[in-house]
């Protein structure tokens, strides 16, 4: 029976990553979106709640994904290997655009990254704070 749990606990988490990464995108598209007017407004008065919002969001699930796993360490690994996978990947194909890279363009994919870097740590910390629960 726990040789099932390992064999599942693997697509979740997949699947865990990938909600998140999914709402990332759609929060990008919306910030995308917006006029200048508009994202500076947010941006300035509520870009940091939400940012901590999606973050702390993000921690949990896989805080919670993570007790789904039949062992502590085995979950931290998965999430920890997918969440680099998935994130250096993000960042790969962020700086292979095939587009001229100047200026904005060049400010776009730096910010980006940072982004995906926090989200990335922000899966890997959810996961390590379940390793270190005692119950």
């Amino acid at each position: 029976m726990k040789f099932i749990r390992y064999i599942l606990f693997i697509p979740i988490s997949f699947l865990a990553v990938g909600i998140v990464y999914w709402a990332f995108g759609y929060l990008l598209a919306f910030f995308v979106g917006l006029s200048t007017f508009w994202l500076i407004f947010i941006l300035f008065f509520f870009g940091g709640t939400l940012w901590v919002l999606f973050r702390g969001m993000s921690a949990i699930l896989m805080r919670f994904t993570s007790l789904i796993s039949p062992n502590r360490m085995f979950s931290f690994y998965t999430i920890l290997v997918i969440s680099l996978m998935n994130g250096l990947r993000a960042i790969y194909i962020a700086w292979t655009l095939d587009i001229k890279y100047s200026g904005s363009a060049i400010f776009g994919a730096i910010v980006f990254t940072i982004l995906i870097l926090e989200i990335t740590f922000a899966l890997v910390i959810g996961s390590y704070l379940t390793t270190k629960d005692e119950y």
